[in-house]
């Protein structure tokens, strides 16, 4: 698995295609039929919180999607770099992506940075 993570609009899609060569990148909220084949999956942090609304633990939810489809791309925005949210809500989803992110850079085999369109690999 490839985990690449950065801000909101700060290239990765772009990067995934061009770099990775991925040439379709499937969103998060496709069919679980289609999640478990893709090449990449675009806004895991949206993953996230839809499993969270649905009360579902989105942390054995990420997990299952791992072994289902363990060579994937996983793309997500980094959410824990900025305001702190008022309710309480947004912190738990908060802290769930950042929790998240990091069992994703734990298991990945390479985890890449993108800070405006650049790759840095971190891992």
């Amino acid at each position: 698995m490839i985990f690449v993570f950065g801000g909101a609009y700060s290239g990765k899609g772009e990067y995934v295609k061009s770099k990775l060569g991925v040439s379709e990148i499937t969103p998060y909220d496709a069919p679980y039929e289609e999640l478990k084949k893709a090449k990449a999956v675009r806004d895991f942090h949206l993953f996230v919180r839809d499993k969270m609304s649905k009360g579902l633990d989105a942390v054995k939810e990420t997990e299952k999607f791992l072994e289902d489809d363990p060579d994937v791309i996983i793309i997500s925005n980094e959410v824990g770099c900025g305001v702190v949210p008022v309710s309480a809500e947004e912190r738990e989803y908060r802290e769930a992506v950042g929790r998240i992110h990091c069992r994703l850079a734990e298991k990945a085999d390479r985890v890449i940075r993108i800070v405006c369109g650049i790759g840095n690999v971190i891992k």
